[in-house]
């Protein structure tokens, strides 16, 4: 089997500036409103759909990469060295994929309603942890250079949505009830300077009394997204 570098070079170029667009997507430092209305909600669950098959395809990329590869390790015309650059260029497909387990250093974020509040209390809503705080701690954590982040062991993808479900909170169409743990892989010095910044959300949700721990940890380990993506309208351009 002959090998077309040059093509194959292309392909990899490719899936790389999709990563990296899906990846400018999602830490866009933009601050939503608490409240959507119907014609946001709209526009947003759109953008999420289009997400969700970007991350479909690029998952699909990843499984042809791997045939490729096997295909390739079969031809004796293919050198040690082209073998080794393709592996390696794989490996960082999957690492940033969201698909694989990986760990490392960075920090661990609990986050927890305030159980002391008076139920008669005008400002109740203050004391319970919602969706949009944690989407807004995922924000931070992005724009600090968290390069893997998870919520109560979901994988937070490209695709993933943090929505409010009336008392408890769904991500990856799983749903999660607090004491909510945040994993983030990254330098531990940079995202705890982040979620310690005097306009971070997490300095928000201290001043609202809810119970707020940050913890620096060498390392930590966060699981792959386990989910089959499957586009619906979504294929390779030709």
């Amino acid at each position: 089997m002959k090998l077309n570098i040059k093509d194959f070079f292309l392909l990899t170029l490719g899936l790389m500036c999709g990563i990296i667009l899906t990846s400018f997507i999602l830490t866009n430092p933009f601050r939503p409103t608490l409240i959507l209305t119907y014609k946001e909600f709209q526009r947003k669950n759109l953008e999420l759909n289009q997400l969700k098959n970007q991350i479909s395809s690029l998952n699909k990329d990843i499984k042809s990469m791997e045939q490729k590869l096997i295909e390739y390790q079969k031809s004796s015309k293919i050198s040690q060295n082209v073998l080794l650059t393709m592996k390696n260029e794989l490996d960082d497909l999957r690492l940033f994929s969201g698909f694989s387990d990986v760990e490392g250093p960075g920090v661990r974020v609990i986050i927890d309603d305030n159980r002391n509040y008076d139920i008669s209390d005008d400002n109740v809503l203050d004391y319970i942890t919602h969706n949009t705080d944690i989407l807004y701690v995922i924000y931070d954590l992005k724009n600090a250079g968290a390069e893997a982040i998870s919520v109560n062991g979901q994988r937070i993808m490209p695709t993933s949505e943090v929505t409010c479900e009336g008392p408890i909170i769904k991500i990856n169409n799983q749903y999660i009830v607090p004491p909510f743990e945040i994993l983030a892989i990254g330098d531990p010095d940079a995202l705890y300077f982040a979620m310690t910044m005097p306009d971070s959300k997490i300095k928000e949700l201290q001043f609202r009394q809810l119970y707020v721990k940050i913890i620096k940890e060498k390392k930590l380990k966060i699981m792959g997204y386990s989910r089959k993506l499957i586009p619906k309208y979504i294929k390779i351009s030709k």
